[in-house]
């Protein structure tokens, strides 16, 4: 449980629910980006910031949908029910790693919902060391 908490810290920074092949022509349609946190805070602004930029390099519009609540779990819930077809993706941070120790009945698992596609940001802090 801890080593699989740790690489979730890690990955778990933007996440996307896929199949294992895309088409030649995707993206077809507008993509929803679900930021599990109330608009105007940093997960959002980072969201909407490489929202912005996605777009603009794949030439399909990213809407972002605030889902906020339970700590996240709302919106990242919404996402690992989605269709996983690449067109739902999901920005979150470290809640995603905690979720499982937090929630007794979390309805989705963390490791088997989402299919990593990259970190957004990290930030580091003089009182954390390695």
């Amino acid at each position: 449980m801890e080593e699989e908490m740790k690489s979730l810290s890690i990955i778990a920074a933007f996440t996307l629910s896929v199949t294992s092949a895309f088409a030649a022509d995707y993206p077809e349609r507008n993509i929803f980006m679900v930021v599990p946190y109330a608009a105007g805070g940093p997960t959002d602004t980072i969201a909407r910031l490489t929202a912005d930029a996605m777009s603009k390099a794949i030439g399909q519009q990213i809407l972002v949908e605030n889902v906020a609540g339970a700590g996240g779990t709302i919106g990242a819930r919404r996402v690992a029910d989605s269709e996983p077809d690449g067109y739902t993706i999901l920005v979150h941070h470290i809640g995603m790693a905690t979720a499982p120790a937090l929630y007794r009945q979390l309805p989705y698992k963390p490791t088997e919902a989402f299919e990593p596609i990259g970190s957004t940001a990290s930030i580091s802090h003089p009182a954390i060391t390695t």
